[in-house]
């Protein structure tokens, strides 16, 4: 046996560790499109609340912009309002209206009656109206001569 032991030996390589082979390559093109997807689903995102943002700020500047025409214009009101009640008031003295009545050649009444004051929470009793007696239609008979 010792014959075959070294027929074997010298036929045999020599046993050297084999180098390690590199791992096995993987195609990763369609991991990575897959890894992809969130992401660009996330800036997506991203970017339509960006829009929505300045979409909100655009209309809320515009509303902000009428509202200050609306006050610019309340503001003008109120003094045009103003100058009106202080003209009534001034139209409404009495020493206008006398001075106005004597112009028209308007005389002071000799006596002022006040009328009774009147509760308008009670009725009134119904008005009755009286109405003239019919009288006779005049005969034309013999009348005309």
């Amino acid at each position: 046996m010792s014959q075959v032991a070294a027929r074997t030996r010298a036929t045999a390589p020599n046993r050297r560790v084999a180098p390690a082979r590199p791992p096995r390559l993987k195609d990763v093109s369609k991991r990575s499109k897959r890894r992809r997807v969130p992401e660009v689903l996330a800036v997506g995102v991203l970017v339509l609340a960006l829009i929505a943002i300045v979409v909100g700020q655009t209309v809320l500047a515009q509303d902000q912009l009428k509202l200050g025409h609306l006050n610019n214009a309340l503001v003008a009101e109120t003094s045009k309002h103003g100058q009106t009640v202080l003209r009534v008031a001034a139209l409404e003295t009495p020493s206008r209206i006398s001075s106005e009545a004597s112009s028209l050649q308007l005389v002071q009444p000799k006596k002022v009656l006040q009328l009774p004051m009147v509760s308008l929470s009670t009725p009134l009793p119904p008005i009755q109206i009286v109405g003239a007696t019919p009288q006779a239609p005049a005969s034309s008979e013999g009348s005309t001569q």
